[in-house]
This record gives C-alpha cells, sequence and structure tokens, in this order.
C-alpha cells in the first residue's frame, strides 16, 4: 500500500513537470522566433525606407532629364526657325 501512495504522486507528478517543461520549451521557442521575425522586419522595412529614396532620386533625376529634353527640343525648333529665317533674309529680293 505504501508503495501505491509513493508511485501515484511520484507518477503523477512526473506527468506534470513533463508538461511544464514542455510548455517552458514552446515558449522558449516562441520567443526566439518572434526574435527572428522582429529582426526580418526591421530589415525589411529598412530596405523599403532605402528602396523609396532611391526611387524618389530616380524620379527627381528622371524629371530634371526630362525638362531638359523640352528645353533642347524648344532650342532646336527655335534655331531652325531663324535659320530659315536668315536663309530667307539673304536671298531676298531687295
Amino acid at each position: 500500500m505504501t508503495k501505491y501512495k509513493i508511485m501515484i504522486p511520484l507518477v503523477l507528478g512526473l506527468f506534470i513537470w513533463q508538461g511544464i517543461a514542455d510548455a517552458a520549451s514552446i515558449s522558449t521557442r516562441v520567443r526566439i522566433l518572434e526574435g527572428k521575425v522582429a529582426k526580418q522586419d526591421r530589415v525589411i522595412k529598412n530596405s523599403l525606407k532605402s528602396l523609396s529614396a532611391r526611387e524618389a532620386k530616380g524620379e527627381q533625376a528622371l524629371a530634371k532629364v526630362n525638362a531638359l529634353e523640352k528645353k533642347v527640343e524648344k532650342l532646336l525648333k527655335g534655331g531652325d526657325k531663324k535659320r530659315l529665317e536668315r536663309a530667307d533674309k539673304r536671298y531676298t529680293f531687295p
């Protein structure tokens, strides 16, 4: 009888202790994974910020290039008219 009085609480305690150990193990794994996820989240946010900054710089540079192209086209069109006018003025009858 005393064997059973000792063995039953011992076995029950062992099962309870095993459950606690499993829960602690799971909790530790979850904390480790949360840390890894948080680190990856920071890396992704930083890369998105740098990407958006690069895109903004690219858009500004593209806008400058487009403005310069328009100026060049405008100068070319205006230069052609002036050349034609000069050519016409040289060969006109007085």
